[in-house]
């Protein structure tokens, strides 16, 4: 954008140069086969005889009077140039933004499942500390503990593997972000998730609508070709022989002055052309725009089920895990008695586990997708 505004300030200053007045040096040296001449001699006085090797050295200057107002055309031309320009821009962040938030949405999903897995890494080390006592006491089997530290492997490998793939995640959304350390802690959004629907706008529909303005300021300006110019205009030098007069064959000081005009009244249809030509082109841009909107509805529509439905899953989510963890409350106290085997038990303690990141998945999924849906509404 900051180039964009250079490069219209340059155009710009242009622009207002062009009611400055326009000097122009010019040299020239020729050689020609003929010149002119008269037919006869005449006793009564010596006719010069023009060389065939002429030299002109001169200054051309002119000053524009009138040019239909094509100066305040060229401005908000250059004007609408510089505001598509920073407008594609934000059409492009904003794609880099939807692959920015996909990948730290996922990464966020992975630091929250490592976080489950330690906390029941813990439990599982304790009940281990638990049951190496009883085994100890005589009042277990060492296969009911070697059985929970194959559980304690397990889910350091699900640790192993979460941490894994998020620092994977994490190096790759610092080259997105332009940003050396990759030791990052992320953090959920802290908006509260929401079922309203949001009113569509996209920096699309401003890219359209000024690539529209283009195009009708394109077709105002057809009108400047039927307008004249008129300036003012002035040429002085020097020229051997003089260029206004022959018979000063050596170099000679020479001058002219005036006032004139230029007009194109008969342009053989190309302006009605032209002007056809916008018109298609403003007619392409409405079928982008159409084809666009209809892409988007479809996507957002995508979003808001993916919310409502994430945001319905996660109610049972917290009824379901409220069941399990009193299931696994009554298996210890089950395991303690000698009524449930540890295998039994480790079952619905992992089962517990499961439950715990499907929801923390719905809820970084609900979360996912409204701020897809936020960042339509204010894509800033």
């Amino acid at each position: 954008k900051a180039l964009a505004e250079s490069v219209a300030a340059l155009h710009l200053r242009n622009i207002r140069s062009n009611n400055l007045p326009r000097i122009q040096v010019g040299a020239q040296a020729t050689w020609q086969s003929e010149v002119f001449g008269f037919p006869i001699d005449n006793p009564a006085f010596n006719i010069p005889e023009v060389p065939k090797d002429q030299y002109k050295l001169s200054i051309d200057a002119s000053q524009r009077l009138w040019d239909g107002g094509s100066d305040r055309y060229l401005r908000r031309q250059r004007e609408l140039e510089r505001d598509i320009t920073a407008a594609q821009t934000d059409v492009d962040v904003f794609q880099l933004r939807e692959i920015v938030t996909d990948l730290y949405f996922n990464a966020l999903l992975l630091q929250e499942n490592e976080a489950i897995l330690a906390a029941s890494l813990e439990n599982l080390q304790n009940r281990l500390r638990q049951t190496e006592a009883a085994v100890a006491g005589g009042v277990a089997l060492r296969t009911n503990a070697d059985q929970i530290r194959i559980q304690i492997l397990q889910t350091g490998q699900q640790i192993a593997n979460a941490r894994a793939g998020q620092q994977s995640l994490k190096n790759i959304l610092a080259v997105w972000i332009g940003r050396q350390d990759t030791n990052f802690q992320l953090q959920t959004p802290n908006f509260e998730l929401q079922t309203s629907n949001f009113e569509l706008s996209r920096p699309e529909h401003r890219l359209f609508n000024l690539q529209h303005s283009h195009l009708l300021l394109a077709q105002d300006m057809l009108r400047l070709k039927t307008q004249p110019r008129v300036e003012l205009f002035a040429q002085g030098g020097f020229g051997r022989p003089n260029p206004f007069n022959f018979f000063e064959t050596g170099f000679e000081p020479f001058a002219i002055f005036g006032v004139r005009a230029l007009w194109m009244p008969v342009d053989w249809g190309n302006r009605d052309r032209d002007r056809q030509v916008l018109t298609l082109q403003a007619l392409n841009i409405d079928a982008q725009r159409q084809a666009f909107d209809q892409r988007l509805e479809a996507v957002t529509r995508k979003d808001r089920a993916d919310r409502d439905r994430a945001l319905a899953q996660l109610a049972q989510d917290d009824a379901i895990i409220a069941l399990q963890e009193d299931i696994v409350r009554r298996a210890e106290a089950q395991v303690q008695n000698g009524v449930m085997t540890t295998t039994d038990y480790l079952a619905q303690l992992n089962l517990l586990t499961q439950v715990r990141l499907t929801r923390k998945t719905h809820e970084i999924q609900a979360l996912q997708a409204q701020e897809m849906l936020h960042a339509k509404i204010r894509p800033d």
